[in-house]
């Protein structure tokens, strides 16, 4: 808690610095998943992952890219009932110059009223889900100004009953892997 309050402290006062290098973009989706998967078994979660071939690389800063699909996978083990999938997708949008990674589950659902509230800080949608399901309220509060510092947006598909995809956009050039 203390360390998502002051790392985005930093964001928002503009201090946040990024160190910009390759990333693998396949360690970086199983990395993540693995941030998770102890959670997911207990609730008998299925973890999925999809990597396109063609997207091997990204620029960005290591630690503070990592936050963002730990933080939204977070989320999706939380709100997805026993039994149900959890996954993450990793693409390349050919002719754009952009990679998306996508969270995706079958929980619980965002109704489209509630949406904008989810990266406010400290904001959890409905007083008896923030009794249900523990947290803080910081994680989508983090994965905005981390996206948008790497250059990218995040969106969300979502409808109640139906699970959520949270879509992270970033740019992407072709990099020669190092060494």
């Amino acid at each position: 808690l203390i360390n998502d309050i002051l790392d985005l402290s930093k964001i928002e006062a503009g201090k946040e610095r990024l160190v910009f290098d390759t990333i693998y973009v396949e360690n970086l989706c199983q990395s993540s998943l693995q941030f998770v998967r102890t959670q997911a078994a207990k609730k008998s979660l299925r973890l999925q992952m999809d990597i396109d071939p063609a997207l091997e690389t990204l620029r960005g800063d290591q630690r503070r890219l990592r936050q963002v699909p730990v933080n939204l996978l977070n989320n999706a083990v939380k709100f997805t009932p026993d039994g149900g999938t959890v996954g993450i997708r990793a693409q390349l949008v050919s002719g754009e110059s952009a990679a998306l990674l996508t969270v995706w589950d079958t929980g619980i659902g965002i109704a489209a009223e509630d949406q904008a509230k989810l990266f406010q800080p400290f904001v959890q949608l409905d007083s008896k889900l923030s009794r249900q399901y523990s947290g803080t309220g910081l994680g989508l509060s983090l994965v905005q100004p981390l996206t948008e510092l790497h250059g990218g947006q995040v969106t969300l598909e979502s409808a109640p009953g139906q699970g959520s995809r949270f879509i992270v956009r970033l740019p992407w050039q072709s990099a020669a892997p190092a060494p």
